[in-house]
């Protein structure tokens, strides 16, 4: 069976390097605001073995990750989920999976907007008397990276790449004092089962959100199209990014627990665990790993932008979203349109959540991590929903457009895993009893998943070949490159 085929207006090709697709995706992760905010909670519901939690939910992780290897392996693009999705279950399918990924992802973004307003606001009110408000920041961090997103994927990730490795050599040397200092007080009690609270339902309690400390990993994917020899650079993009991540995410939550004596309560009553553990070891040079979380936020948001503009714009250019986010401009065929959406679109939600607290329209403060907790949780529902319509899809594809190469280890049982990873996350965010907005969400998300059927039937009748040659305009090229790695091996 042959897809479809249409011209389509390429990114450019050939420029990013495994080096920048993994600095890139481990930026999205998000190894220090993610730790920063997510830790406390992780730390009490699992308790001392917390760690196990952690490293369950990247195992967990690797499981996608295999799926969108096999998709990237076969069918490289910018459009990623969309693309793979639409190729396998169809344009309707296809249409739906984008405006879900539109949706959640700017949603998801507009959480980063805020918390790059509101570190830095955080970080004023700890060290000067100044506690200024977070929104003016927001705003100015926020068209800062939007600015540098636009002069191209290439230059965008170099420098993501150096503030990277600053953030992560800053929380790592604060590891290393912590460990160095508490040194007779080192044992392996975090790698024990029996230290977990409850034992499995305690892992479980805390699962959800160590999967959502690696919300991003599906970087890689979106950059494609600007990767050189992407069938081979991205899959190694993604399995080593969830290993670095998983590492630090590991060596973060074992010397946090080491510092505060292995007392988990006493890490879930701190505002951030690990900020506080630096102020009490470092003395005034923990002002670094403040910075440190200030660069995650920022690094996290540029990287974001980047990988989730171009999945838009592989929308857009396919006629599965408006056409207009379809348009890019040098250099590098930047998807400036769906960049520019997504940046207005997000800032909008942030400013309208900020005005309905300050006018009293919502209880509560305008804190920025509420923002951040609310958006974060809201738009993960959402791509959760997609991780689901992909693993799915991984077996009908293969099935459809490599029947040879089809595996039932590799295209069934491996998905199907991955799927069921997901059950605990998704009973954990639809469970009843949970505080507003968070009670909210899950019919939320049902009332986006059905609005996106909707959408679907609508993109369809008005244009019936929406979605047409989704992925195609790069199978011959994919296809050249496997047969001459069969013969070079021969």
């Amino acid at each position: 069976m042959i897809p479809r085929h249409r011209p389509r207006s390429p990114t450019a090709q050939g420029e990013l390097t495994l080096k920048d697709v993994t600095a890139s995706t481990v930026a999205n992760i998000g190894p220090g605001i993610d730790f920063y905010f997510a830790f406390g909670v992780i730390a009490v519901t699992a308790g001392v073995g917390a760690p196990l939690t952690i490293i369950s939910a990247a195992i967990a992780v690797c499981f996608l990750a295999f799926v969108v290897a096999e998709f990237t392996r076969m069918e490289p693009s910018a459009g990623s989920f969309i693309t793979y999705v639409e190729t396998s279950l169809g344009p309707r399918a296809g249409a739906a999976t984008a405006l879900l990924l539109a949706v959640g992802y700017t949603i998801a973004i507009a959480g980063v907007f805020t918390m790059s307003g509101g570190m830095i606001a955080l970080t004023l009110a700890h060290y000067t008397d100044w506690d200024p408000s977070w929104l003016p920041i927001a705003l100015v961090m926020t068209a800062g990276g939007v600015a540098l997103t636009l002069r191209g994927a290439s230059p965008s990730t170099a420098v993501v790449a150096v503030a990277l490795a600053f953030q992560v050599g800053i929380m790592v040397i604060t590891c290393l004092i912590v460990l160095v200092r508490e040194g007779a007080h080192l044992t392996l009690a975090p790698f024990s089962w029996s230290h977990v609270n409850g034992g499995l339902a305690g892992l479980a309690a805390g699962f959800p959100l160590a999967l959502y400390m690696f919300i991003g990993w599906e970087n890689g994917p979106a950059l494609a199209e600007e990767t050189r020899d992407p069938e081979r650079t991205i899959p190694r993009a993604l399995y080593i990014s969830i290993a670095i991540a998983a590492l630090l995410f590991v060596t973060f939550a074992y010397t946090t627990i080491v510092a505060y004596g292995y007392d988990t309560s006493s890490i879930g009553r701190a505002s951030i665990p690990f900020l506080q553990m630096a102020d009490h070891y470092l003395g005034s040079a923990a002002i670094l790993a403040w910075l440190a979380g200030i660069l995650s936020v920022l690094t996290t948001l540029v990287a974001a932008l980047n990988a989730q503009a171009r999945m838009l714009f592989d929308g857009g250019r396919s006629g599965l979203l408006p056409k207009r986010l379809g348009t890019s401009r040098p250099p590098g065929e930047t998807p400036v349109a769906a960049l520019l959406a997504m940046a207005a679109v997000g800032l909008g939600i942030v400013v309208c959540w900020w005005l309905c607290h300050v006018t009293g329209l919502l209880g509560g403060s305008a804190n920025p991590v509420s923002l951040y907790a609310e958006s974060s949780t809201m738009g993960t529902i959402l791509v959760l929903f997609v991780y689901v319509l992909t693993a799915a899809s991984l077996p009908v594809f293969v099935r459809r457009y490599h029947r040879r190469a089809f595996s039932p280890i590799r295209h069934v049982l491996m998905p199907l895993l991955g799927a069921l990873t997901l059950v605990i996350p998704f009973v954990a965010l639809f469970h009843p009893g949970q505080p507003a907005p968070y009670s909210i969400f899950p019919y939320a998300s049902i009332v986006v998943l059905g609005a996106s059927v909707v959408y679907a039937r609508r993109v369809l009748a008005r244009n019936p070949q929406a979605g047409a040659g989704e992925g195609s305009a790069l199978r011959p090229a994919a296809h050249n490159r496997a047969v001459t790695r069969h013969n070079d091996s021969d």
